[in-house]
């Protein structure tokens, strides 16, 4: 557990700040006008400083964000714990949660600290919780919930939660009918989605007006313009962005640094002797770690993006452990294609926004890191069996 939270906290130190303007801003919007996308926790905070008679400043919305981002990292080492302790302390599944840890996805989440995906992250954790513990109803509407504060839940979180949902279905139950509670957030998106297609045109300008009466934004809202990207239309991003997706998934660096650690985890979970390299359960599964990728038809922010997959490949060897925690995984090859995939997270330098760099150099990362490969080296070389009398570690809500 030590170096599981050790390369958590080197690896965040690599690039985390306070949040920047563009991130600030989304905290600042809510409902007052009507329902816009993303104005869930805005309208949380507006309903609790209003309540102690206060109004959201700069070091509020830093303190809330810094909070959210540290539920996020006690959630992923949590979920690396609890994987390693249902695997039996399997040394390929904490390769795995190693060089999660140490992937461009924790990176990028470190330094977009006040973004909304730390929130989003945490919910799906949870609502895969939900799901293990045979809650289904209640992790379809922390979906709902994750949909309101981010709608990219519904690429990078919902498609691991239904695939949780259909892969625990017990024999007595049929799997269409335990997933029923889960068209609830397909329907709150699409609602979403219509109420984006016909905003009023006003919309965009009264949240302007709002935002222009906190002085710690008023300066950079004609450049940041977070209302617009509010209250834009999903097929006007489209409209935007065309022509830019081909470039965009065929990025040779992103590519390169993304590539091993998503290989890695997912090498992990096929290891298991329960899904076979080529059938439709591993399609799923790599049509779910690609599915994020069809945002580059929408955003700008192609780094951010492509680190998704990471994210959803980490779920699903979750759902793939606490489905079949008896399931073999000892692989030699698995672990080297592990090891490999930690020197690549240290060597590689995740691509920031607002033109940062990362805080470390490749000397430096090498030196931090250090200690996290001596742990992977020995995983690598032993594959210790299950521990005898080792608790199962039972979902616990």
């Amino acid at each position: 557990m030590a170096a599981l939270v050790a390369t958590t906290i080197v690896t965040c130190l690599r690039a985390a700040r306070l949040p920047n303007q563009f991130a600030t801003e989304h905290w600042l919007v809510d409902y007052r006008f009507g329902v816009v996308k993303r104005g869930l926790v805005g309208s949380l905070v507006a309903l609790i400083t209003a309540a102690l008679r206060t109004r959201p400043s700069q070091a509020t919305i830093d303190a809330l964000a810094v909070a959210a981002f540290v539920i996020f990292c006690a959630a992923i080492v949590w979920v690396s714990v609890r994987m390693v302790r249902r695997s039996h302390w399997s040394s390929e599944v904490t390769l795995a949660a190693l060089v999660f840890l140490s992937s461009p996805f924790v990176v990028m989440s470190a330094h977009l600290v006040g973004y909304y995906d730390n929130i989003v992250v945490s919910l799906a954790i949870v609502s895969l919780a939900l799901v293990f513990a045979g809650r289904i109803g209640s992790a379809a509407i922390v979906q709902c919930l994750s949909l309101l504060v981010h709608e990219n839940t519904l690429l990078i979180a919902f498609p691991a939660v239904v695939w949780a949902t259909f892969l625990t279905a017990p024999p007595s139950k049929a799997p269409r009918r335990r997933m029923l509670p889960l068209l609830l957030p397909m329907v709150i998106f699409a609602l979403l989605a219509v109420r984006q297609a016909t905003a009023p045109h006003h919309l965009e300008r009264s949240l302007t007006q709002h935002l222009a009466t906190y002085p710690f934004v008023a300066a950079t809202l004609p450049d940041v313009r977070v209302p617009h990207w509010i209250t834009i239309g999903f097929w006007e991003s489209y409209v935007l962005h065309q022509g830019h997706f081909q470039e965009r998934l065929l990025s040779q660096a992103m590519i390169a640094l993304v590539f091993p650690s998503t290989v890695a985890l997912l090498g992990v979970l096929f290891a298991g002797d329960g899904l076979a390299a080529v059938s439709a359960p591993a399609a799923a599964v790599l049509a779910i770690c690609l599915l994020p990728q069809s945002m580059h038809l929408l955003v700008w922010d192609t780094a951010r993006t492509w680190t998704y997959s990471v994210l959803c490949a980490f779920l699903l060897l979750w759902v793939d452990i606490e489905s079949a925690p008896e399931r073999p995984r000892s692989s030699q090859f698995v672990r080297l294609v592990a090891l490999l995939a930690l020197l690549v997270n240290a060597i590689g330098a995740t691509p920031l926004m607002d033109g940062l760099k990362e805080h470390f150099d490749v000397a430096t990362r090498l030196w931090v890191y250090a200690p996290v490969f001596a742990v992977g080296v020995g995983l690598a070389r032993h594959s210790p069996s299950r521990a005898s009398g080792e608790p199962d570690g039972k979902m616990v809500t």
